[in-house]
């Protein structure tokens, strides 16, 4: 029995020696920040060259400001990495992408803008033309339409067939004061924003997408009634709501109609799965 203890308290004391010569080691907390100059020195932000053009693709590369990470804010979105390579813009122009970098002690570095000209667009849907002419287009109320605001049947109308509103009385609707006669809405290509600016000059800012795929038929001559879809985030249209609901604001429509002198926008009271001639909301634009 005194040989079977002795050995349990050598194998011990061994255990014991073990860890206590087994080093401790203090995790490393990386620290230190970058400055603008190292952005501007290690970092860079470039057209692709195609056809002997500086194309709506860039090129970016952060790799020399590691550990840091980085994200690049350009025309259309944001692209978080450190390398690669996207369809940022969709028209020529020059256009500034927005370096932002967060250190690895936790700090943010104000963001670094790194010019960008466009000489050339590639693969680009026609649409962003007629949505924001060279740019950026403004549109309003088309008051030649009478009534621009209003309901009608889905599926079936393309006005406000049932009741509607000239853009003078929309001023008097709750949750669209001065969003009728005066008011207008900017559709920029750089940033996919849309700024809706009020009779009073106050403004509200948010952006849009669009999606030429999602077509819908006419129940009432199997036409074609929807061309698209428009999407916007942070604000709707002018007048974006639906009285039958709430007043809740809509963000998301059907496209009626587009050409570069009219947009025409709709949206189901019962959603996309509606049955036809079910309440539906028109929009009347113009460009101005």
């Amino acid at each position: 029995m005194k040989k079977i203890l002795g050995i349990f308290v050598t194998i011990a004391m061994g255990y014991m020696s073990f860890v206590s010569c087994d080093p401790i080691e203090t995790p490393k907390v990386m620290k230190g920040s970058v400055t603008e100059a190292d952005v501007r020195a290690k970092v860079t932000v470039e057209s692709v060259v195609r056809d002997g053009k500086k194309s709506n693709y860039i090129h970016v590369n952060s790799d020399g400001l590691a550990p840091c990470l980085t994200s690049f804010k350009y025309g259309l979105g944001t692209f978080v990495g450190t390398d690669g390579t996207f369809q940022a813009f969709v028209v020529p122009g020059t256009f500034n992408v927005l370096v932002n970098v967060l250190n690895a002690d936790g700090t943010m570095l104000p963001p670094v803008a790194f010019p960008v000209t466009v000489e050339e667009c590639f693969d680009v849907a026609p649409e962003w033309a007629t949505f924001c002419g060279s740019g950026s287009k403004v549109w309003t109320w088309d008051a030649s339409q009478g009534n621009v605001w209003g309901n009608g049947g889905y599926l079936a109308d393309t006005h406000p067939n049932w009741w509607g509103l000239p853009p003078a009385d929309i001023n008097t609707q709750s949750n669209a004061t001065n969003e009728g006669a005066g008011a207008t809405m900017t559709l920029s290509a750089d940033g996919a924003s849309l700024v809706k600016t009020r009779s009073d000059g106050s403004t509200q800012t948010g952006s849009f997408s669009f999606d030429m795929s999602k077509t819908k038929t006419s129940a009432a001559d199997g036409s074609e009634w929807a061309i698209g879809k428009f999407y916007t985030s942070n604000v709707t249209v002018l007048c974006g709501k639906a009285q039958n609901q709430g007043e809740g604001p809509v963000t998301n429509y059907d496209i009626l109609k587009l050409d570069d002198q009219s947009l025409v926008l709709a949206w189901s009271e019962g959603g996309d799965g509606a049955g036809a001639w079910g309440g539906c909301w028109f929009w009347m634009f113009k460009a101005q």
